[in-house]
């Protein structure tokens, strides 16, 4: 296990619910394959049921499930509030990692946004920065990262990122109601609470899709990862990926316990 300086400073989160273990238990297995050495504190959460995962601990939230998934909120500050390091990167059970990854490239750029006073760092390109970099440092340039606008739409995607945690507490909080992860990406009050801090994106790692690059493009130097569901079921792009991927480590997504999310559907059969 290596044990850079930066592991105090990081927690990685896995946003999951009762409903996704089964794919949080494939989530699971490629962050093994895919970030042996990792050297953070690594954390799930559940609403009701507990599931034991290697090198994952699973905080019970006992959050009910609720309409439309309005539990995110509770469950995020369950977690957030249980995490006592000061930066958070948070992960959905559906984002696949399907690359190695690089311990100190994250110990690298805790240390830029700790310096910088950046809120978030988007681990992908869903979207690319818009803006080039005030400040560069190492491979934590304008070639690979930008400045996400104050008016991009898409700021508060739960798209993976490392986020400065007391900051994302603050933001959970502009609205005392419940709500789901989809309101917290898109509403509009959150978005203009969010300007008032900065955030950058990685601008590699997905082209005209999560598998294909155009020109001058590459993997993310942080976290690739492919995502495997879209609205509640397999995503038809990447079902023929999955497969293959799943089956070369002799597992199945074709089983009975995976039925909720597409298991035996033809590809044409799943959602766009």
């Amino acid at each position: 296990m290596n044990t850079l300086t930066n592991s105090h400073l990081l927690t990685i989160l896995v946003l999951s619910s009762d409903k996704y273990q089964p794919i949080l238990k494939l989530w699971s297995h490629y962050f093994n394959k895919h970030w042996k050495d990792c050297p953070y504190k690594t954390y799930t959460v559940s609403n009701t049921k507990p599931i034991s995962l290697p090198n994952i601990e699973c905080l019970v939230t006992n959050v009910p499930v609720m309409d439309n998934a309005d539990h995110f909120k509770q469950m995020m500050l369950h977690a957030l509030n249980h995490i006592t390091t000061p930066y958070v990167l948070c992960v959905v059970e559906d984002q696949i990692i399907v690359k190695d990854v690089i311990s100190e490239n994250f110990d690298h750029v805790v240390n830029y946004m700790d310096n910088n006073d950046i809120t978030k760092v988007r681990c992908l390109s869903m979207p690319c920065g818009d803006h080039p970099l005030e400040v560069e440092d190492g491979f934590i340039n304008s070639e690979n990262f930008g400045i996400i606008d104050n008016n991009n739409e898409y700021r508060n995607s739960l798209q993976a990122a490392i986020w400065n945690r007391s900051r994302l507490i603050e933001l959970l909080n502009v609205y005392t109601t419940d709500f789901s992860g989809w309101v917290f990406e898109c509403d509009e009050q959150f978005r203009n609470k969010s300007k008032d801090w900065t955030y950058i994106a990685c601008n590699h790692g997905k082209g005209g899709n999560l598998l294909d690059r155009p020109e001058g493009k590459g993997d993310s130097p942080l976290l690739q990862y492919v995502e495997l569901v879209r609205w509640g079921l397999f995503d038809r792009i990447y079902i023929d990926f999955f497969r293959d991927m799943v089956k070369k480590d002799g597992l199945s997504i074709d089983t009975p316990e995976y039925k909720p999310f597409g298991a035996g559907l033809k590809k044409e059969e799943l959602p766009l």
